[in-house]
């Protein structure tokens, strides 16, 4: 980008309040472009930005790619090549991504929201604002309010209850589109109270996501907000700060201060668990990492054995997620077997977290023991996912996988899996096959993908060709008269190009003869076009 940041700053000053002023915070399609926009931003979707005196030319990567141009002296003259004829998600992004380089988006976002209702204070009085404001409070009543965190994981328990406010878990409701942000804030307002020791401060940090995992979820559940796939992100965010806890806390041996502390967390796991009112998907996953990573003792894994076993049912997927995920880490593959039936194709929906722990945690056969399992239920999981959503679950589940160690161990199991797949799986499939020297599948492959010649070339019909060249002519014969077929001088030119591969193929497997007549019935069946049959004497392919 070539503009120093204060030039940069100069710019963009004007045009981000030239903005808030077109995008009205009270409308649902300024809060869509915004929302979107900021999405878009977050995911650095945003690239090739280049600045050039005052305009900006980029491109941004959603469902289409489009390319724009920004003008910082007058955004209402930028132009974007999606079919939005306003402002839209894409310039938005891209205006964040350069407003990130001299300032915070997420008060950007704040102060374009306040405009929704302006402030005056020469003519609001504090109590005006304090009613108007239900989160403000005088500084007196802060002080009256104040609990002390406590030396106690019960204390440390209610202590968090005094940090979240009725208000901070409205502004999720009121703010969908910023719950990602608001959740880290909450954090961030959670973990300034941390203890001062260090070694304390990675249990505390565990405690506090794991508080605010429930709690967040909790509200939402009765609020009955309905999550998209981005706003599950903050889920992913709160999981990702408690692995960063417990790895922090697994660099020295815990000491024996904490055990008190371990054996409260693993009391409130279990009442979670036992809870009607969360949802299923997080008490899964909080579940499933606290007793991987935390309560790692063979007889408290035996004794939630027992207890799962023994309690009545009232989530059933849930309980065979964690039933399953109890016998997968005791290894008990029989008892695991009984319990994947019952979960049936919800298996594969909760395999990500096993797949990614178990096979990076080199515990192979519990992860072969998975994988033998979904094979058969990935085609009904598929189907339940429109086309994107299931293209980045198939390119996720082949990534996870260790290919080489899996191949080895049965690679007719791989062959399977990624024929399940298709046609989500195709380039793994195709690359698989190629490696695997199956060049009668992999022709098979193609057929059933409809692929031109051109784009087959550069994904293995080179190779099939030199290793075993009689399986490439079916190809060959239907791109001759998918060429032909389409009667210009171009597609003549190609037809004769590819009816020359088939020359040269009959004439390395010692049947010339064969050639000889297909050639015959070719100029036989197309007599009538002159013009082919001038690019095949001009090719050489017959006399002049």
């Amino acid at each position: 980008m070539s503009i120093r940041i204060q030039e940069l700053k100069d710019k963009l000053l004007p045009m981000s309040q030239s903005i808030q002023g077109m995008l009205d915070p009270n409308q649902d399609e300024s809060k869509n472009v915004v929302s979107k926009g900021l999405l878009l931003f977050r995911q650095n979707l945003v690239s090739n930005v280049k600045v050039r005196d005052e305009e900006v030319s980029a491109e941004v990567q959603d469902v289409t790619p489009v390319t724009l141009e920004l003008n910082l002296l007058f955004p209402l003259l930028s132009k974007c090549s999606c079919p939005q004829d306003k402002w839209c998600r894409h310039q938005m992004a891209t205006f964040f991504m350069l407003y990130n380089k001299v300032g915070r988006v997420s008060e950007w976002i704040q102060n374009w929201r306040n405009q929704s209702e302006p402030a005056t204070p020469e003519a609001q009085s504090l109590d005006d604002l304090m009613k108007k404001h239900g989160a403000l409070k005088k500084a007196s009543d802060l002080l009256n309010e104040r609990k002390t965190r406590g030396n106690s994981p019960e204390e440390w328990w209610q202590f968090f209850g005094s940090l979240l406010k009725k208000e901070d878990l409205e502004l999720l409701e009121r703010q969908p589109y910023l719950m990602d942000v608001l959740v880290q804030n909450i954090t961030k307002r959670f973990m300034k109270e941390a203890p001062f020791e260090r070694e304390w401060k990675p249990l505390y940090q565990l405690f506090a996501t794991f508080y605010l995992s429930i709690e967040i979820d909790l509200f939402l559940q009765k609020r009955n907000v309905e999550l998209s796939r981005e706003q599950y992100s903050m889920y992913d965010f709160l999981l990702g700060e408690m692995e960063d806890a417990v790895e922090k806390l697994s660099i020295h041996a815990m000491p024996f201060s904490f055990d008190p502390y371990i054996a409260f967390l693993k009391k409130q796991t279990i009442e979670m668990s036992d809870s009607t009112e969360n949802s299923t998907i997080m008490k899964a996953e909080v579940y499933r990492f606290l007793w991987y990573y935390l309560f790692k003792q063979k007889s408290w894994r035996r004794d939630e054995v027992t207890r799962l076993e023994e309690e009545e049912i009232e989530d059933p997927t849930f309980h065979n997620v964690a039933l399953l995920h109890q016998y997968l880490l005791l290894e008990d593959l029989n008892k695991a077997s009984e319990v994947v039936d019952e979960l049936g194709t919800e298996l594969v929906a909760y395999s990500e977290f096993w797949l990614r722990k178990f096979f990076v945690g080199k515990r192979y056969e519990v992860g072969f023991f998975l994988v033998r399992n979904i094979l058969s239920r990935m085609p009904d999981h598929l189907e339940t996912l429109d086309y994107y959503e299931a293209t980045r679950f198939v390119r996720w589940f082949v990534r996870i996988l260790p290919m080489d160690w899996l191949m080895e161990k049965d690679s007719a199991l791989v062959n399977e899996l990624l024929l399940s797949m298709l046609p989500y799986s195709f380039f793994s499939y195709n690359e698989y096959l190629i490696t695997a020297k199956a060049y009668r599948e992999w022709v098979e492959l193609q057929k059933y993908m409809s692929y031109s010649i051109a784009e087959m070339e550069g994904m293995g019909l080179r190779d099939v060709t030199k290793e075993a060249p009689e399986l490439a002519l079916p190809i060959y014969y239907a791109g001759v008269i998918t060429a032909i077929d389409q009667k210009n001088r171009d597609s003549y030119k190609l037809a004769v190009r590819y009816m020359k591969k088939i020359r040269t193929i009959y004439k390395k497997t010692k049947k010339t003869d064969k050639w000889d007549v297909y050639l015959t019935y070719i100029l036989e069946k197309y007599k009538r076009l002159r013009a082919f049959q001038e690019e095949c004497r001009k090719g050489k392919l017959i006399d002049a």
